[in-house]
């Protein structure tokens, strides 16, 4: 998503083989580096038709709006964003990461969520 290129978060941590080929090969993160911004909401053209594209396919996809995600970090700040996530995406049996994307968590593979 819009976060994944900032150094403090996880998947950053992730080594670069090691993420999956759309996360590798982003149209927005190359964007946003080749315009020298660390958020989207930053640019004068946000948001783009990149940005409205991704957007429409995580709401219908995921449930997940990256435009009220980005307006939380503008608002409140990307720790306490940072904090929401970590309490939403952490699994409650074994704390491990609830993958946005299938809601299971990657250590145990419980899908019951938080």
């Amino acid at each position: 998503g819009f976060f994944c290129f900032r150094p403090d978060t996880a998947i950053s941590q992730i080594k670069i083989s090691e993420k999956p080929k759309h996360c590798r090969v982003c149209k927005i993160k190359d964007c946003a580096k080749n315009k020298g911004v660390t958020y989207c909401f930053e640019c004068a053209n946000y948001p783009c038709k990149q940005v409205d594209y991704l957007e429409q396919s995580y709401i219908k996809r995921y449930e997940v709006s990256l435009m009220e995600n980005t307006r939380l970090v503008k608002e409140c700040g990307i720790e306490y964003f940072m904090r929401q996530q970590k309490n939403k995406y952490t699994c409650a049996k074994c704390g491990g990461i609830i993958s946005i994307h299938d809601k299971e968590c990657s250590e145990c593979r419980n899908s019951g969520g938080n």
